[in-house]
């Protein structure tokens, strides 16, 4: 069959067009599948850049920023002391406890049953006053009897002594009622002192410091019934070196402080030094005393003595919150400029607040006083008493 030429030429054409749609379509197909992939890793390069963008705020939040925040080198506060010139005092140092001067254990002289208690522990009593009454009756009758007997014994003798007198009586007869009056004499004045054992009184003015008994109890000669003491003055006895004792001398000023609470200290003196050395110590005992007011101490009380037996005078010195020992060496932290360094020094003598230098500081340098726990060789410091001087200047 044979096709005209205007036939074959649109087909020629439309072949043509066929051809450039399909070509078209695979294109757009190409793209959009290229389209996607892009996404795809523009997905994952985002979520890549999300992932490492968290790993650094992590980093940054843990490391970096903290770093950047930390003060660097920032100066330690402290308190500085300056090395003085003052005098130290020698000290020889004890401990004791305190003693009343006059102390008594109140002891029954008479048996019988305990009536009645005037007193009660921690009163004050005077010389003679009554502390308890026991049961006399007994005592009282037996006096009373012997007294009646010594009336009549007494008018025996009134009449021996007129017939003796009109030579109507012989001189053993006049004897022989003397004898016996003086005999019931005697007696009498044994019931009146027993009457009176029955009345307890104190042996000299002090303070009930005990009470052993009770109303109603059965007391025997010789029973506990009370102890008063004196406590003033009260005493601490002490012991020293045979040597060191040489430097005493009675009436020296002491000080005596209490162990229980350090900041009370009172005045004292040495009263008594024995004049013996106790041969198993070595050591002669030193009795010293609380001179003044003694209320904020009572016996009992653990003290410590200390004697003053010199003074170095016009010596570099510092406070003894300032030291550091370190075994058997003692440093302190010297200020240079706006640090410090650690520095040996030699110690002389001591007080409670003070100690002496020999070696290592001069007069005039700066020492840490408080603060010292953290620091080292060339740590930054800063003084808080200047500070609050400045503070104080410019309000």
């Amino acid at each position: 069959m044979q096709t005209s030429p205007g036939a074959a030429l649109a087909l020629a054409l439309l072949v043509i067009l066929g051809s450039a749609c399909q070509s078209g379509d695979a294109r757009e197909t190409g793209e959009s599948a290229s389209a996607s992939d892009s996404s795809a890793v523009a997905a994952a390069d985002s979520s890549a850049d999300s992932l490492s963008q968290g790993a650094r705020s992590w980093r940054d939040r843990m490391f970096g920023k903290k770093e950047q925040e930390r003060p660097k080198d920032r100066p330690v506060p402290v308190e500085l002391a300056e090395v003085a010139i003052r005098d130290i005092p020698a000290y020889l140092s004890s401990t004791a406890t305190l003693e009343p001067e006059k102390e008594a254990d109140v002891l029954a002289k008479a048996a019988g049953e305990l009536k009645e208690i005037h007193v009660e522990e921690g009163d004050w009593v005077r010389e003679g006053q009554v502390l308890a009454t026991l049961d006399g009756r007994a005592q009282s009758a037996a006096l009373e009897e012997v007294a009646a007997r010594v009336r009549g014994l007494q008018l025996e003798l009134d009449r021996m002594v007129a017939l003796h007198a009109q030579s109507l009586a012989s001189d053993r007869d006049l004897e022989t009622a003397q004898t016996a009056f003086a005999e019931a004499e005697a007696q009498r004045k044994s019931f009146e002192l027993e009457v009176a054992h029955t009345t307890i009184r104190a042996p000299f003015a002090g303070r009930v410091t005990r009470r052993m008994v009770a109303v109603g109890q059965n007391v025997t000669v010789g029973t506990h019934l009370f102890t008063v003491v004196d406590a003033d003055p009260l005493l601490a006895r002490i012991y020293l070196p045979e040597r060191e004792v040489a430097r005493l001398a009675p009436d020296q000023e002491v000080r005596i402080q209490s162990d229980a609470d350090p900041s009370i200290e009172l005045p004292g003196s040495v009263h008594l030094i024995a004049p013996v050395v106790d041969t198993r110590t070595g050591t002669i005992k030193v009795t010293c005393k609380v001179n003044g007011q003694s209320s904020q101490l009572r016996p009992g009380s653990f003290v410590r003595v200390k004697v003053e037996t010199g003074v170095h005078e016009d010596v570099a010195a510092i406070p003894k919150r300032a030291l550091v020992p370190e075994g058997a060496d003692i440093y302190v932290f010297r200020a240079e400029a706006d640090s410090v360094v650690k520095t040996s020094i030699q110690t002389g003598l001591s007080t409670d607040e003070w100690v002496e230098v020999l070696e290592g500081l001069e007069p005039g340098d700066q020492v840490v006083k408080v603060g010292h726990g953290a620091l080292r060789t060339g740590t930054k410091v800063r003084n808080l008493a200047a500070t609050a001087d400045s503070t104080s200047v410019q309000s």
